[in-house]
């Protein structure tokens, strides 16, 4: 949480300098995430595979344009939840455990191209990167007495589209990808077994923003 804290502090004392000079606007939205993961274990008789469902949240962040209505570099952290479980396999069995909700903080800087100009209307497209933090789970289950993540950089992809309905204000719609495999490792605290999990999430949200 205090590297969300961190992000969010440096956008807001940047902020007055470059709107001075160019157009911002602020927004937030509502998210809904699609967890897409792959996992390779160290070899071990008894493995640990964590799985994510689907999950939600909520984001928000700032878009500044660069020259003219074109160009764009929009700035975002998101805070979202999913279902996790765990999976506990061993030669001749296999036991579930339900873990409850783990968090996870998407931070990404993408610079956007804005296809119209000048118009209500404005689609968009761009490419990035990500910063994503997973929140360790502190829960005893399996003889575990939790489980420990790392953070994950990865390539983002994204497009959406804006529609102005005043001078001001305007709803937002976002798909962002992340095609290239980010990987984090997990680490099953007091089962002495670790695992690469590969990470795609697709991020879908739906907000409303300011301009200034």
């Amino acid at each position: 949480m205090k590297h969300v804290v961190t992000v969010l502090f440096a956008v807001a004392i940047a902020a007055p300098a470059l709107a001075e000079q160019h157009r911002v606007v602020i927004f937030f939205d509502v998210e809904g995430a699609r967890r897409s993961n792959k996992i390779e274990f160290e070899q071990n008789t008894v493995t640990y595979e964590p799985r994510f469902d689907n999950g939600g949240g909520i984001g928000g962040g700032m878009n500044f344009y660069l020259a003219g209505e074109r160009v764009s570099i929009e700035a975002k952290v998101a805070a979202l939840e999913s279902r996790l479980h765990l999976r506990r396999t061993g030669s001749d069995f296999f036991l579930n455990a339900d873990l409850g909700y783990a968090q996870f903080y998407p931070i990404t800087a993408i610079l956007q191209w804005h296809m119209l100009e000048g118009t209500a209307f404005r689609p968009y497209i761009g490419a990035g990167g990500g910063y994503v933090i997973l929140r360790n789970i502190e829960r005893e289950t399996f003889g575990l007495q939790g489980l420990k993540f790392e953070n994950s950089f990865g390539f983002v992809l994204d497009g959406g589209m804006e529609l102005y309905f005043s001078k001001r204000w305007s709803v937002l719609a976002d798909a962002r990808y992340t095609p290239i495999e980010s990987r984090s490792r997990v680490t099953f605290i007091g089962g002495g077994s670790e695992a690469e999990i590969h990470v795609k999430p697709l991020i879908v949200s739906v907000g409303i923003g300011f301009r200034f």
